[in-house]
């Protein structure tokens, strides 16, 4: 599936959504929805002890990420209680990835790929297609000048069921309504 089209008349999801970075500095950066606009802003504190993401435009942040030095990192999610990052994010203490985390009943993977890659799993069989990927930004050039291809995230439609905690309309309207202002 390579198709960049992504939402259909009535908010209906019909194909990848592709969401490009703003920066490399995912404590500070905004993601848009390719062919629509900003959808969430990434901001931290000076001290990047804090970091929120939050609705691009709206100040009410759906996650809020805390790093506390040698106490346990948390994080909160818009409407739940604060929580161990670890609780919800499960790695071995060696190795960031495999990394998986629960929704709604199912579990998910994140996996680092051969070539740099992140990408997001339903199964723990490796040898099931993920239905998400990072990749971050790389050099590229075009007519002969140099340039840098922003970081991006695909999400394939099982993915996005799970962005906003399934709030899907929500999301496609937002993204829809911040590009047309």
């Amino acid at each position: 599936m390579n198709s960049e089209e992504t939402l259909v008349e009535g908010g209906r999801i019909d194909a990848n959504a592709i969401f490009t970075f703003s920066r490399d500095d995912m404590r500070g950066t905004t993601i848009s929805l390719r062919g629509y606009g900003p959808c969430y802003s990434v901001d931290s504190d000076m001290g990047y002890s804090r970091t929120m993401v939050s609705r691009y435009g709206e100040s009410v942040p759906l996650a809020v990420s805390e790093s506390r030095g040698i106490l346990p990192d948390k994080i909160t999610f818009a409407g739940q209680e604060r929580q161990r990052l670890r609780s919800w994010l499960k790695f071995s203490t060696l190795n960031l990835f495999p990394a998986t985390f629960e929704v709604h009943g199912k579990t998910y993977i994140w996996r680092s790929t051969a070539d740099g890659k992140l990408s997001l799993h339903t199964s723990s069989l490796p040898t099931n297609p993920p239905i998400a990927w990072f990749t971050a930004s790389r050099p590229a050039i075009n007519n002969g000048i140099t340039f840098t291809e922003a970081a991006y995230h695909t999400l394939l439609p099982e993915a996005i069921e799970i962005q906003d905690a399934g709030r899907l309309e929500t999301r496609t309207s937002a993204c829809k309504r911040t590009n047309q202002e």
